[in-house]
Formats: structure tokens, sequence, C-alpha cells
């Protein structure tokens, strides 16, 4: 066999066959013969190489998302696409009850929006946001909260549908077209609950807000709080008699607080009345007390057995309170300066082991606020002003007290400050609980030692830093070496009359366990008060009249007594609508800062509701860039020094200026005019120097916050360009 029949295996039948140009032919498109396999190219290859990877991704994604549906990954700061803690203890109970299912409908006028303005790009950006967070509240519910979208165009079903929900649409255009974006709730059983309209600048707060309708429509019950107060927190026009002998004097009655309008809200509230002898504990579940001004002995005692009893409380202190005015007299208006705005309940916080020392203000240099001090003034620190991030001053806040986790942008003004005594109850400062020491003869305690707790606890919530301090301040005019009240608002004075400290200071603290009573030997106090003068301040006290008498009260027996908790805060101007609130271009109410949600948590965490708790100390969205507050800090910190020495030069100089020209006009002598005008055009040029220097100081300030934005722009912006660049050129080398 040829070596061609090895090869070709139909070679042998035509072996006989003679060879020839006709014989032996391949077989191929032009020979009748079957065609063999076709060989595949290489770019067919691949070709289906890619097309069965891409199948096999489609696959492979198809079966992680069946494997690993529900796994989320929050990769924000602060979680904030990741629901809290208090939410899911929420949908768990909903889970554990067995609730029916909760409809939720946002409403979001995606179509009508478009005519807006650029600004409504914060809109669009906060519905995305809550979007999202709506698919975490429905899937983690497992089929009890159903969300719906819905796009309310103007003149449909949809757009009557929202307007029936209770939502506020704004008006955008002159045809009447209003923009929706609200939420309403509604359970199977019809009752419905509504945020009528989202504003951007409170995206922070927003999944409290959901949480908290939803709590509210599944457990309905409120609990009772009960607010005491000198001052007319519930507004002066409640009484009908009251608001009418108001509008004969042409003035206007006291607006409610707006937070016992927020405490309405969540709570069954009631006033509790500046001279109640009894606080019965069937009536409410927490007692708060706001600026207790000049109470009686009888209410006094009355909140001092209600703690005793194992009443919780929340105390509002204050050595200047702005809410708390001065009575006007127009005959003698520098009496105003006279009245001192204070409150102090001495003799419980003794009892407690504190102190809150009177016409005592806190101060922080690194805490002080920015801001003008007048009008048309230039923004400086205000050092009795704090703000208080917990993001930049680690350490300001008991962040393992869960009134105070997660929380930020607090602000205190002219807050008073809280101070352990040490000589009452069984724990310091530091909060270290120790159990009373036993009489140790097994009979009955001597009455001194049975005052004292079993176990209590003192612990600051809120602090300066370490570098803070106090300022004493006194009622009446200034000009002496002292400060006084008309110095609070001249923010150098105050600088100037500051020396940082070597330790925190307290702002705020809690004091728990089985408190100590006040008045172990009872109290006495007439059955009626005698009748106060008009305008006659509440420190000063009126004798009661012969004919009283005088009432006796025990206090309560050992066995009565019971463990409570008392949070007390420095300042009352925390809750004030001036500090804590402020209302937007649209008349809106809307929160200043945390401090709101510090009251809510205090009185969630004193009633024992935790999981709502959990939800508001969610961290803000905002992400403020800090450190240009960093340079100019330490920038003013720096030239402090040199600003008080300017200051003092330039008082001086006016002052000799002063005393120069008064000279001038007393004496005739020409060449004695010449000679003092020229000593006092000396003294204005040292004062235009001082005050060019002060301005250079200021300047200095600016061209180094300056530099650092460039730097900071340059880093942001000019060096992607520039790498791009590098890396363009050494490829185009290498090529």
């Amino acid at each position: 066999m040829t070596s061609e029949s090895k090869l070709n295996p139909d070679a042998g039948a035509d072996a006989g066959a003679p060879a020839g140009p006709d014989t032996a032919v391949p077989a191929g498109p032009d020979t009748g013969a079957p065609a063999g396999p076709k060989r595949m190219t290489v770019a067919q290859g691949r070709t289906v190489t890619l097309v069965l990877i891409g199948l096999l991704t489609v696959f492979s994604i198809h079966v992680a998302n069946e494997w690993l549906e529900g796994w989320r990954v929050d990769l924000t700061g602060g979680d904030l696409y990741s629901l809290t803690d208090g939410t899911h203890a929420i949908l768990d109970r909903m889970q554990e009850e067995g609730v029916k299912p909760l409809d939720i409908r946002l409403y979001f006028s995606e179509t009508a929006g478009k005519t807006l303005p650029k600004f409504v790009k914060d809109f669009i950006g906060y519905e995305r946001y809550l979007r999202s967070l709506l698919g975490e509240y429905e899937r983690s519910a497992a089929g009890k909260i159903r969300v719906e979208t819905i796009d309310p165009i103007p003149d449909s079903d949809d757009a009557d549908r929202a307007a029936e929900d209770g939502l506020d649409g704004k008006q955008i255009n002159q045809n009447g077209d209003l923009f929706y974006f609200g939420l309403a709730f509604e359970t199977q059983t019809g009752s419905r609950e509504t945020i009528e309209f989202l504003w951007p600048q409170e995206q922070e707060n927003i999944e409290y807000e959901i949480s908290k309708k939803i709590h509210g429509l599944l457990w309905p019950a409120r609990q009772r709080v009960g607010v005491l107060s000198s001052l007319e927190v519930f507004g002066g026009a409640q009484d009908p008699y009251m608001a009418q002998m108001l509008a004969a004097q042409g003035r206007t009655p006291e607006q409610k607080w707006i937070i016992v309008q927020v405490l309405e809200d969540l709570y069954d509230v009631s006033q509790v009345a500046a001279d109640v002898d009894e606080i019965p504990p069937d009536d409410i579940d927490l007692l708060v007390v706001i600026h207790p001004k000049g109470l009686p002995d009888k209410t006094v005692f009355a909140i001092d057995q209600w703690v005793a009893a194992g009443g919780n409380t929340l105390i509002f202190l204050d050595p200047y309170a702005l809410g708390d005015r001065p009575p006007q007299n127009p005959q003698q208006p520098w009496m105003a300066l006279q009245y001192q705005p204070a409150s102090s309940l001495e003799p419980l916080l003794e009892a407690w082991g504190l102190e809150l020392p009177a016409n005592r203000f806190a101060a922080d240099f690194d805490l002080a606020a920015r801001r003008p001090m007048s009008q048309l003034g230039a923004a400086e620190r205000v050092i009795i002003d704090l703000q208080l991030d917990s993001t930049v001053h680690e350490g300001l806040l008991d962040e393992d007290n869960p009134m105070l986790r997660g929380l930020s942008n607090m602000r205190f003004f002219l807050s008073g400050v809280l101070r352990a005594s040490g000589d009452a109850g069984d724990a310091g400062s530091d909060g270290e609980e120790d159990a009373a020491a036993d009489s140790g003869d097994g009979g009955e305690r001597p009455s001194n030692e049975a005052e004292q707790p079993s176990a209590m606890e003192r612990r600051p919530l809120i602090s300066t830093t370490a570098s803070g301090n106090t300022l004493e301040v006194q009622p009446g005019f200034g000009g002496g070496d002292g400060l006084a009240f008309t110095d609070l608002n001249d923010g150098a004075a105050l600088r100037d009359a500051f020396t940082p400290g070597e330790e925190a200071l307290a702002l705020a603290y809690v004091v728990r366990g089985r408190l100590p009573t006040a008045f172990p030997d009872g109290v006495d106090y007439p059955d009626r008060e005698a009748e106060r003068p008009p305008n006659l301040p509440p420190e000063i006290e009126v004798p009661p009249p012969d004919d009283v008498e005088i009432i006796h009260r025990d206090p309560l027996p050992e066995e009565e007594r019971g463990e409570a908790a008392v949070v007390v805060f420095a300042d009352v101007d925390f809750i004030h609508d001036q500090i804590a609130f402020l209302q937007n271009p649209f008349g809106i109410i809307q929160a200043a800062n945390d401090n709101h949600k510090v009251v809510l948590n205090s009185m969630d965490y004193l009633l024992g509701s935790r999981d709502l708790m959990s939800v508001r100390a969610k961290s803000g969205i905002s992400r403020p860039f800090l450190r240009f507050d960093e340079i100019e800090a330490q920038a003013e910190l720096d030239t402090l020094d040199r600003e008080r020495q300017i200051r003092d030069e330039i008082d001086a100089f006016e002052e000799e200026l002063r005393e120069k020209q008064g000279e001038i006009t007393q004496r005739n002598a020409a060449l004695f005019q010449r000679k003092l005008q020229e000593e006092v055009d000396e003294l204005n040029e040292r004062i235009l120097e001082g005050n060019r220097e002060l301005r250079d100081i200021r300047k200095g300030r600016r061209e180094a916050l300056e530099r650092e934005e460039s730097m900071v722009r340059f880093a942001v912006i000019g060096w992607m360009p520039i790498v791009v660049l590098l890396v363009g050129l050494y490829r185009a080398r290498r090529r």
C-alpha cells in the first residue's frame, strides 16, 4: 500500500484505476462528492466563547440574586440608607403582634415639578433617598407595610386623592397647579396619618417621623406628661379673661412655646399649677419642670415628694432665661437691668448632691458660635453662645447614655453650670454606684441615716471642653471691673474677661436611684398666700397674712419611697423658641438644631419608650467641611491676647482723649489750646493705629482661609487633570 492509500482510506477502491487528471479528485464545492467537516475559524470561536460567557454571567447574576435577596450593604457615613435599631424593633413588633398591613403612599409631583427652577433638585434628591428608605421599610416589614409611589399630575384622580389624604400642595404657577411632596399612612381599619409636606432641610429627621407615624397609628395610647413652669409656656391666651385684659392694655398675649406644641403631638400634656401642693402619681407619668422661679415652699415640697416616691422628672434651670422678661415700668426703666431672670431648685439640688452657682455662665472659646453681635457688625466669636457638635469635639457627650447617642449640633445660650457637691448621696460625679452603709445595730436606723439613698448615681450628660470656664455676670449696669448684664451683648468684653479653664464643665446631669428628700422634717406653709403687688419681682417674698393657718406636711415614709431618675439641664433657653427653632420663608416652623431631639430622647428615656428614641438618635445627613472652622478658630486663639491688649490701649487712649478735649473747652490760652490740640491729634492717631492693627489681624485670618481654600480647591479639582495628563504622556512615550 502506498503512502497515499494510507492517508486516504478510499484510495484502495480505485487502486487499479489509472492515474490521471480526472481521477482521485478530492471532494470540493465543484464536485458531486459530499463535503467533509468544516473547520471553525478563530473569530468564530471567540464569538461563541463571548456568548457563552455572557449567558453564564446572566445565569450567575440570577442565581446570586435568588440566594442573596434581602442582603444590603450600606457604605454611607452614618448608615443613611439603613434603618435604625428602633425602627427594626417597631417592625418586629408588627410581626409579633400580627397587625394588619399598613399602607404608605408617597406623593411626589415629578411631572409638575419639571417646570420648577433649579432648586427643585433638592426635592428630587430627597425623593430618591426617601423612596430607597421606604423600600427598606417594605422589605424589613415582610408584608406588613405596602409602599405606593404616586405622581399626582394636575387635574388627575391622583391629585384629588392627594388632596383627600390631607397633603399640603404648593402652588407653582398661575394655572393653579400644585406641587405635592408628602406621605400618607393608612391602616386597614381606616385610621390615617399624614406628613403634609416634606422639606429637604428636615431630611435627617424623616426616619423618625415615619416611625413615629407608624407607632402612633398601630399603638395609639399616649403617655401623660405634666409641665410645671413659672413662665407662660402654654401661652397667655388660654384664659379668655386674661387675653381680654391684655388686649385692653394694647399687649399681645404670650404664644405657646413650640416645644410644648411638639410634646402635645406625642403625649397627653397637661399643665401643673406653679402653686400646687401635691402631684398625684396617678395623674401623670412624667413631670417636666421649666424655670421654677419663686415657687412657694409647698410646691417645692410637692416636687420633692414626687421624686422621692419614684417619679421621673425633667428639669430646666437657668441663671438667665430669655423667656423671663422683666416687668416694664416706664417711670423707672433702669429697674429692668436690676431684674434677675434666674431659677434654681437649690434645696432639691443640694439634696441630690448638685449645685448651680448663681450669676455664673458657661463660656468656651472652642465651642463659641461665630455670628454678628449687632445688626451691621462683623461676625465674631460669642463665648457664651455654645455650639456643641459631637463629631468635632469628642467627649462632650455621654454617648453611653441612649439619650445622647448619635446626636450633634446642640446649642446652649447663657447656660449655667452644674457641679457635684459630693456631700449628698453615695455616688460622686463619676457615676459609680455604691450602696448605703447599714447601721450595724440590727435595729432601726437613725432618722438622718434613713434619709440617705440606698443607691444613687450622678453622672454628667453634656459638658464643655476642658478649656471651658465660667464668667460671673451681675445684674445692673456695666462700667466697673466686673461684667454686668449690659455686657452680654459685647462680645469683646466677654472675651477679654475670659480665662481658659483646665477641666470640663457640666451643662446637664442625670441623677438616678433612691433619691433623698430635701425636707426630712416635712414642711410648714400657710393655707393661703398673700396678694402680691403688681410688678413685684418674684424673688421678693411677701409675708403671709396674720390670720392664715399653718399647714404641716410630713415626708413620705421609707417604705413608700422608690427609685427615680432626674435629668437636670442648666439652660432654659435650650428649649426656647429663639434658640431651638426657626421659621423658614414659607412660614413653616423647623428645628434649628438637635435641642428638641435631646428633649424628646430624655422624655422617652424617662418614660421607658426606647424604640422611638433609638430612631431619633440617627446621625445627621449633612457632611460639613470642618477644616476652615479649625483654621479660623486657631487663628483667633493665636491673636486673642494681642486683640485684648489693643482694645485696652484704645480704651485708655479714648479716656485720655476725652480728658484732653474737656481741657480745651475749659481754657482760653491759644498757646495752651494749640499744645492740647497736638496731644489730641496724637491720641487720635494712636487710636487709628490700634484700629488698623485690629483690621490687619482680621485681614491675616481671611488670607489664611483663602490660602487654605485655594489648596483645597486645587486638591479637589486640579490634581485629577494633572494625573490624567501625566499618565497620557507616559503612555505616549512608551508607545
